[in-house]
């Protein structure tokens, strides 16, 4: 349980929300860091719940999909 609370805080941590971006036509826009992202990933790699994330997020969403195949340490996600 540390360790999910560890990878959510992460997460929260470096969600930085764009106020700019708001509006009526995108009311649910935010920014966050890829690599912080990734590194959290890597560093729960055990975690049942990392890897339903990272799965989810690969498959859901093209920027992180492309982030990830982009990376060069790759292996660091198996």
């Amino acid at each position: 349980i540390l360790a999910q609370l560890k990878l959510y805080e992460t997460l929260l941590w470096f969600m930085t929300i764009d106020n700019t971006a708001f509006s009526s036509s995108n009311p649910h826009a935010f920014q966050i860091n890829f690599n912080s992202l990734y590194t959290a990933l890597c560093e729960q790699q055990k975690s049942d719940q990392a890897t339903l994330l990272l799965y989810m997020l690969l498959h859901q969403n093209s920027n992180v999909r492309t982030y990830v195949l982009a990376r060069t340490d790759i292996e660091n996600l198996v």
